[in-house]
């Protein structure tokens, strides 16, 4: 293991560390208030899958993780740092809205600023972000496949249960909104 592997971990430590504290800890009197809790647990499991499967039951995995860095994994840390910093960015704009369990509150306004203009789930789109780096990171093909489609599977999932949530409490605001906005990348999907 060299440097570059070690910078890797930390990026990943920092960006596990940060989602995990925004799961158990961060507005945990909020989440209580929202109904659907499920999601996040699918969505976990896709995760989780989609990043230690082949990882740890494939040797050529584990061999094309241990080789030196070229510039498409350093690529890659950076997408990772660039999931961190979208993240943080995402929390601080949304504030007490924020929340892990899918949803709204009945008196909750939609965020409609900043990155919200273009696209309605940008925290998602960091963390596919993230996941294109560990990717590439990875240096394998069925390990990089597993690493971005297994956790997009998951999203998705979470995003079909989230916006039915969402239409539920906020109607037709929030439908008006979708027609306004894209899932993840502004002008395109």
């Amino acid at each position: 293991m060299n440097i570059a592997h070690i910078v890797f971990f930390i990026i990943l430590f920092l960006w596990t560390g940060f989602d995990a504290y925004l799961f158990f800890f961060h507005n945990r009197r909020r989440n209580r208030q929202y109904g659907e809790k499920i999601s996040k647990y699918i969505m976990l499991a896709f995760i989780i899958i989609g990043l230690t499967c082949v990882i740890f039951f494939d040797s050529e995995a584990q061999k094309a993780f241990t080789a030196p860095f070229v510039c498409h994994r350093f690529s890659g840390c950076v997408l990772m740092c660039v999931c961190v910093l979208l993240r943080f960015y995402v929390v601080r704009v949304l504030g007490k809205s924020f929340v892990i369990n899918a949803g709204a509150l009945p008196n909750q306004r939609i965020i409609k600023t900043g990155i919200y203009r273009f696209i309605r789930h940008p925290a998602y789109a960091a963390e596919l972000i993230g996941y294109a780096g560990i990717s590439l990171v990875y240096n394998q093909v069925l390990s990089s496949i597993c690493a971005f489609f297994l956790p997009l599977a998951g999203i998705l999932i979470r995003i079909h249960i989230e916006e039915k949530a969402l239409i539920a409490v906020l109607g037709d605001e929030y439908k008006d909104y979708r027609k306004k906005t894209k899932l993840f990348i502004p002008y395109l999907i």
